[in-house]
């Protein structure tokens, strides 16, 4: 039967690895129906001997990350092919267990009428649950031993397993990986980096089912903005300020402090850190009217010289709303071979004990320059996360609706459905009153389909709105963002000179003060902290100000509208803090 030959030469043909695409298995929808069950028989035989085989001494690889872009982001300049002694840090995600369990525990506490909403677990519980199994961390040490590499010396676990970080030189990274590493200079920065961008990494066929992704390999550090201008703006506005924003959101003279173990923190990349000096100044300037500490009580992380505007504003003003609060700086440092800095950060998260209830944080990608495999690993991060009582409020971007080639472009992580996504709004006349800014970024996932809490308002807004964007998007995907609040015309301090800023990275430490401060009576009642919002906010959005006029930007004549109800450019709305306490506190 010469034509059944043929299939069977060309399903072994696909086992074979290859330097471009290492081995792939195609499913059997790819193949004629009618011969699947031959093919099938075949290739569970050679699967069974292939698998029988150590990997060790395999040639039989996966490629893992098939849909991570190999696009050089602009402003990476290639320099050659990087030295094969420069050290290297490779992060390992081992897979979870339970991670059923986990996400059904997750919406379990993060429901309102739950019998178990807020119940969360310590963090000792959380890695009891989601801990590897010990065959998936034998068979990824095994391998990476075999490579040479000394785990002892070159790596550590964090204290779950789950994640394994090894410093190697290029040429055992290679070796376990199976590509080529090039060395990139940013143009701007000066700084350099050392990146995987011809072909996509592999792994041996017995260890890929114990990993989710190995990272280090292909993202470039993001190299993030903050929108200032040096003019006052026009139109009879004022600029923002601490004074000014606590009116406008119902917190007046409220300030926290009642339970010092209520934490909020601000996430920092990329070699942004904030300046003590500019703090006390800022206060000095705008701190009046509440009482307020001028300190950060603990960094984590580096936090060096030049500072930077990204966080000192961030770090301003959740200090400014989430007044008299603990205050953690969370750092990690980024821009150079040695990080993969959003993800350092995920597992630094994973492996601390004491964690702050609430995070603010504003960074982000394009959806589609990272593989689903890194995205639902971030996904389980954050879910974890969520079982600890944190709330993870990430900016939802400053591009408008992000339209390219008349496609509109999501970003991650706000396109995930386990984060609050904060857009932004600028101010009108009157006090209480927004329309949405221009640069708030909002959309719908190309990934991730529309999570149960929000399916109600998002269909309100697709069937509603009549002046939806002409570009393509993914009507079905989770909408976002959740929430905003005011982005534009913020007053900060920056080398000790008070200058104007805008951006959702103004907008999102905003809110994120607020909750802070509803978590704080919270705890001072005897209750606990909200945890992951989402739930919650949908259920009670008429605790938010509705926002419904003006249009985002970025897509031909217009992006995403706002309206009545939720609406991709402004979420369910700005903060009333009045308002969210008294139905935080009913909620149990």
């Amino acid at each position: 039967q010469p034509e059944k030959k043929t299939e069977s030469f060309l399903f072994l043909s696909l086992l074979i690895p290859s330097k471009e695409n290492g081995l792939k298995l195609r499913s059997h929808e790819q193949f004629p129906s009618g011969k699947t069950v031959a093919m099938l028989r075949f290739a569970g035989v050679f699967l069974l001997c292939a698998i029988g085989v150590s990997h060790a001494h395999s040639n039989l690889r996966l490629t893992v990350e098939s849909g991570q872009s190999l696009r050089v982001p602009e402003e990476w300049t290639f320099e050659g092919r990087a030295s094969s002694d420069v050290e290297l840090s490779l992060t390992f995600a081992v897979k979870h267990s339970n991670i059923k369990q986990l996400e059904d525990l997750f919406w379990k506490v993060s429901t309102p009428k739950n019998e178990r909403y807020r119940q969360f677990l310590t963090h000792s519980e959380l890695n009891d649950l989601i801990a590897p199994k010990p065959e998936s961390v034998d068979s990824v040490s095994a391998w990476i031993s075999e490579a040479g590499v000394d785990l002892h010396a070159s790596c550590k676990w964090t204290k779950a397993r789950e994640f394994l970080y090894c410093e190697v030189p290029v040429s055992v990274a290679e070796s376990l990986l199976a590509v080529t590493f090039q060395q990139f200079r940013h143009d701007r920065t000066k700084q350099t980096t050392v990146k995987a961008t011809e072909e996509h990494y592999s792994v041996p066929l017995a260890v890929r089912p114990h990993l989710d992704f190995v990272g280090g390999v292909h993202r470039f550090p993001k190299v993030g903005k903050v929108h200032s201008r040096k003019t006052k703006p026009v139109g009879g506005v004022d600029l923002q300020t601490p004074s000014s924003l606590r009116e406008r959101y119902k917190i007046n003279s409220v300030v926290g402090g009642q339970s010092r173990s209520n934490i909020q923190a601000v996430a920092q990349f990329l070699g942004q850190y904030y300046s003590a000096v500019d703090l006390k100044e800022f206060f000095s300037l705008l701190g009046g009217g509440f009482t307020h500490r001028s300190d950060v009580d603990k960094v984590i992380g580096p936090n060096k010289f030049p500072s930077g505007g990204e966080a000192n504003l961030d770090v301003q003003y959740i200090m400014s709303i989430g007044a008299n609060a603990t205050t953690w700086f969370w750092s990690t440092a980024g821009l150079h071979n040695k990080q993969e800095p959003f993800l350092q950060w995920m597992m630094d998260i994973a492996n601390h004990s004491l964690v702050p209830q609430v995070m603010s944080v504003s960074y982000g990608d394009e959806e589609d320059t990272l593989s689903v495999d890194y995205m639902d690993r971030c996904n389980q991060e954050f879910q974890k996360q969520g079982l600890r009582g944190m709330s993870l409020l990430f900016a939802s971007g400053d591009a408008g609706a992000n339209c390219k080639n008349k496609v509109l472009l999501p970003f991650f992580p706000v396109s995930s459905p386990y984060v609050t996504a904060v857009g932004g709004t600028e101010a009108l006349l009157a006090i209480g009153t927004e329309k949405a800014a221009l640069l708030s970024s909002g959309g719908f996932s190309n990934v991730y389909s529309r999570p149960s809490y929000q399916a109600a308002d998002v269909s309100h807004y697709l069937t509603t709105d009549k002046d939806l964007p002409s570009a393509s998007y993914n009507s079905t995907g989770r909408g976002f963002p959740d929430v905003a609040a005011l982005a534009m015309d913020y007053m900060s301090v920056d080398e000790l000179i008070p200058q104007p800023v805008d951006g959702t990275s103004c907008a999102t430490p905003v809110f994120a003060g607020v909750i802070s401060l509803i978590n704080d009576a919270l705890l001072a009642q005897g209750k606990p902290v909200l945890g992951f919002l989402n739930p919650f906010l949908y259920q009670n959005s008429k605790t938010l100000t509705d926002v419904t006029e003006q249009c985002s930007g970025g897509c031909l004549n217009h992006g995403w509208c706002a309206q009545e109800g939720w609406d991709a450019a402004t979420g369910l709305g700005t903060p009333n803090y009045e308002s969210l306490l008294k139905a935080a506190a009913n909620a149990l």
